[in-house]
């Protein structure tokens, strides 16, 4: 063999290795919830020499440098578990204000930025099932609802806390504080054939938790 063959049959070994590099069963893009459980280990080609070898670079930075887009696609399928998973049990399904079909899983929340799903919004954002599937049907009229990246939507609706005086239905009522709500919805599929759905709600501008008034809306 000679030794420019051997080099070619080398650097397409390299090539290799840094494609086939996550499972297949999870045909999903790789925008998915932040985890801090999982080590991903690869190798890759540093075809332009960019590649920082110093410091930290994120994984969706890589076509930056000159890596296929496709080949950190099936990275980032890493970060998809299976349907079986609990954290992926569906628990809410609907249609939002363009009548596509969304859904909400049992998720989970470790703490932090992190987790996804119905066990965030509850834990970490004071919000229910109830108060996300009104956000998303009914969002504000204009820009209510916009793409935020790839299958990623967010949607924004405000809930009025509204204080009334005076007797029965003539009582005098005004608005006394308002919250935006911004739910986080990502539409790619998973494997069990259904969206991957929510990944947060929560209020804007509102350090920590959703005051109550906003999960008890008389209307959600």
């Amino acid at each position: 063999m000679t030794p420019l063959r051997t080099a070619a049959l080398s650097a397409l070994a390299v090539t290799a290795c840094a494609l086939v590099l996550a499972p297949t069963a999870a045909q999903a893009a790789p925008q998915g919830p932040p985890r801090t459980d999982d080590t991903l280990t690869f190798s890759v080609l540093d075809a332009k020499s960019s590649i920082p070898r110093a410091g930290t670079f994120r994984l969706q930075d890589l076509p930056r440098y000159g890596v296929e887009r496709k080949a950190v696609d099936r990275i980032g399928r890493a970060d998809v578990k299976a349907p079986g998973d609990p954290a992926y049990r569906i628990v809410g399904e609907w249609k939002d204000k363009d009548n596509v079909t969304t859904t909400m899983r049992q998720g989970k929340w470790p703490g932090g930025d992190y987790g996804f799903g119905l066990t965030k919004v509850e834990q970490k954002h004071n919000l229910s099932l109830a108060a996300v599937r009104a956000t998303t049907k009914y969002p504000r009229p204009n820009g209510g609802k916009w793409q935020q990246s790839g299958t990623t939507y967010n949607y924004v609706t405000d809930v009025l806390h509204v204080k009334c005086s005076g007797w029965w239905i003539f009582r005098t009522c005004r608005v006394v504080e308002v919250k935006s709500v911004k739910a986080v919805v990502n539409f790619r599929g998973l494997p069990d054939g259904k969206p991957f759905g929510v990944v947060t709600a929560f209020c804007e501008n509102t350090p920590g938790r959703c005051p109550d008034w906003v999960r008890q809306a008389i209307n959600i």
